[in-house]
C-alpha cells in the first residue's frame, strides 16, 4: 500500500513548508494555495476522517486550529479566514486535515478552492512561511496566558499569573521553553513589529522567565530587553490598543526595574490604568506602590540578592525576615 503523502511528508517535503509543529499536530503551507498564506493542519496520528478522532485529542487539536485561523489573516493581511475540512468526498489525501485560507472582501474566490493563486517564487513562499510561524507562536503565547477572545481573562487564567505552581511552570517549559531561550538570547526580533507580537515577546522575557528560572538569576535574564520593548510601546502609545489585562503585563517590566526611573514609569502607567478602566484594575496600583517603596529604600530588590550573588546589607537581611519582602 502506498504511504500517505502527509505521513511521508512529516519526514520530507512538508517539513520544508512547516509553520507549526508539536507532539500532536503539524501545520504547513499548501503547495497550491487558494491565496498566499493558505495553511493545512493535520494530526500527526494517521486518521482518515474527523469521526476517528479520539475525544481526548479534540481539545489540543482544536486549540491549534483556532489559533491558526486567527494567525492566517494576521500574517497574510486578510480580513478573515475560511476554514474547511472534507470527509471522504473531495478528500484529496486520505488523512484528516483542515484548510485555513485567508480571505478579503472581493477577493474573487469562486466556490471553495478555485481559482488558485501560487506564490510568485520560492522567496515569497519562504517569507510567508516564516511570517506565519512567527504569528502562530505569538498567538499561542497570548492565548495560553490570557485565554481566548479580547475580553477580560477568566478567573482560571488570573489565578495562574502570580502563583507558584511547579506543574504550571513545567507546562510553560514544555510548550515555550525554546522560545524563551531564543528571546533571552536576543532573537525573535520580527515579533517587535506588531503590538501583539511585542506583547507576546514581553511575556516570554518578563513572565515566562520568572516561571522557568524561579529563585535563580535566570528569572531576570530578560528584564532589560522587556523594559526597552515596554517603554517603546508606551512612547508610541501602542499600549492603548491592548486590552486592560494585556496592559497589566505590558507595564510589569517597569515594576520589575531596579531604579527610581522605572518605578516612576510603573506608577504612572498603573495610575492611568486605574483611572481609565477602574474596577479590579485599581488593585494593581497598590502593588506598584509597594514595589516603588522598596526601590526607594534600598535601590534594589533585596530578595534577588542571593540569586544574583549580591551581598545583603544588615538592613536588607532584617527586611527579608519580615512580611511582603519577596516577589517570587
Amino acid at each position: 500500500m502506498k504511504a500517505c503523502v502527509f505521513c511521508a511528508g512529516l519526514r520530507g517535503e512538508v517539513e520544508l513548508s512547516r509553520v507549526f509543529e508539536d507532539d500532536e499536530v503539524l501545520a504547513f503551507l499548501d503547495h497550491k494555495p487558494v491565496f498566499p498564506g493558505h495553511v493545512l493542519l493535520i494530526p500527526k496520528r494517521h486518521i482518515v476522517t474527523l469521526d476517528e478522532l479520539a475525544p481526548e485529542e479534540v481539545p489540543g487539536l482544536f486549540e491549534k486550529l483556532k489559533v491558526i485561523s486567527r494567525a492566517v489573516p494576521l500574517a497574510a493581511g486578510g480580513q478573515g479566514c475560511f476554514v474547511a475540512n472534507n470527509n471522504v468526498i473531495s478528500q484529496s489525501v486520505p488523512h484528516l486535515h483542515w484548510h485555513a485560507v485567508p480571505r478579503t472582501k472581493g477577493d474573487g474566490l469562486k466556490g471553495f478552492f478555485w481559482p488558485r493563486h501560487p506564490y510568485a517564487n520560492a522567496e515569497a513562499q519562504e517569507a510567508m512561511r516564516a511570517r506565519l510561524e512567527d504569528v502562530i507562536l505569538q498567538e499561542l503565547v497570548l492565548d495560553f496566558w490570557f485565554g481566548p477572545g479580547q475580553g477580560p481573562s477568566s478567573e482560571l487564567y488570573v489565578k495562574r499569573w502570580f502563583g507558584q505552581d511547579a506543574e504550571f511552570d513545567s507546562v510553560i517549559r514544555r510548550r515555550f521553553g525554546q522560545a524563551v531561550g531564543t528571546a533571552v538570547q536576543g532573537g525573535l526580533t520580527s515579533w517587535e513589529a506588531t503590538p501583539r507580537g511585542r506583547l507576546a515577546l514581553i511575556l516570554l522575557l518578563d513572565q515566562f522567565t520568572r516561571n522557568l528560572g524561579r529563585h535563580t538569576a535566570a528569572a531576570f535574564a530578560g528584564d532589560e530587553r522587556a523594559q526597552r520593548l515596554a517603554r517603546e510601546m508606551v512612547e508610541q502609545q501602542v499600549d492603548r490598543t491592548l486590552t486592560a489585562d494585556q496592559r497589566v503585563f505590558a507595564y510589569l517590566p517597569f515594576e520589575h526595574g531596579e531604579s527610581a526611573e522605572w518605578q516612576q514609569l510603573s506608577l504612572k502607567m498603573y495610575e492611568q490604568l486605574a483611572q481609565q478602566v477602574g474596577g479590579k484594575y485599581q488593585s494593581y496600583l497598590p502593588y506598584a506602590q509597594k514595589h516603588a517603596v522598596i526601590i526607594e529604600r534600598f535601590g534594589r530588590y533585596p530578595h534577588r540578592n542571593q540569586a544574583l550573588g549580591r551581598e545583603s546589607t544588615s538592613e536588607e537581611k532584617a527586611f527579608l525576615e519580615g512580611p511582603d519582602s519577596t516577589f517570587w
